[in-house]
């Protein structure tokens, strides 16, 4: 009985699984006959596992220009040639570089600016040395003068005013101006007492530091002061040599000094009292001795 009834449930199941799939198979059938697709998603052209494509962006490279091409001009209208350029641009970076439209805009023009600087530097010209550079007060400044003190405030690396930049110039200007601004002041507030003080004053410090004074020197002075003093006084009292090294220092500098001052000196001395001529009558007085005849003396 249980084998019969084990048979009957097997065929009944098989016929519902025969029944069921006829439903599904005809169910398909009939979504893959019907023209409106709308409820279906399209997977045409996705690959399951890939990665996602991405966009490649072309690097754009600049072309080259030819070494006769003109890049820029100098400043009195010369063309620049890249050639030029190439040139420079070899030479500055030992090789690593050859060509300027591989450099960055910044760059290529700042080539330009070195070029500029080196083509006015070849072809330079100063100007005279009389020619005037700049005026402080009306007072001139000739070449010559910026010059000479060009040359001594740079030990004689540079000599040459025009060589200059704007800028540089200027503070060189500022510094030769000083001395004449400092002259006007002068001239307009001091008196010429003051003037020939301040001159006496500048005259004297600048004999004081080119003029040497020994301690000979300066003992064999005390000396004669000591050997003066005692003939006059046996009983004076003679302070020690110690005691006056700034006096006799002083009084040193002060003979060396007239010594050089009265080293050159030429003198003349006119004993005599001048007499006036007159001069209007000279001609008719010339002319009246030459008409007085010869005359003999007379015993």
């Amino acid at each position: 009985m249980k084998k019969i009834l084990f048979t009957l449930g097997l065929t009944s199941a098989m016929l519902v699984s025969s029944v069921s799939a006829d439903a599904l198979k005809n169910s398909l059938n009939n979504i893959l006959n019907q023209k409106d697709s709308s409820g279906m998603v399209n997977l045409n052209g996705i690959s399951v596992g890939a990665k996602p494509k991405r966009k490649v962006m072309r690097k754009q490279i600049r072309k080259s220009r030819p070494g006769s091409a003109i890049i820029g001009r100098y400043n009195d209208g010369k063309a620049v040639h890249k050639k030029e350029a190439d040139k420079y641009i070899r030479k500055a970076t030992k090789g690593k570089i050859k060509d300027l439209d591989l450099l960055p805009k910044k760059q290529r023009l700042m080539v330009l600016k070195d070029l500029q600087r080196m083509y006015m530097m070849k072809h330079f010209k100063s100007r005279p040395a009389k020619a005037v550079v700049a005026t402080v007060n009306g007072q001139a400044i000739h070449k010559k003068e910026a010059d000479r003190y060009l040359k001594s405030v740079t030990g004689g690396k540079v000599k040459d005013f025009d060589k200059l930049d704007k800028k540089q110039r200027l503070v060189l200007i500022k510094d030769l101006a000083r001395p004449i601004m400092l002259k006007d002041a002068v001239e307009s507030n001091l008196t010429v007492a003051e003037k020939e003080t301040i001159f006496k004053q500048m005259w004297l410090e600048k004999q004081r530091a080119t003029i040497e004074v020994s301690n000979d020197e300066m003992l064999a002075l005390y000396e004669a002061k000591k050997a003066k003093a005692l003939a006059a006084n046996p009983q004076a009292q003679i302070p020690p040599y110690i005691s006056l090294g700034d006096n006799l220092k002083n009084e040193v500098l002060e003979q060396k000094m007239m010594a050089n001052l009265m080293k050159d000196v030429n003198i003349t001395v006119n004993f005599e009292t001048n007499e006036t001529l007159q001069t209007n009558d000279s001609n008719e007085s010339s002319v009246k001795l030459d008409k007085i005849p010869d005359t003999k003396e007379t015993e």
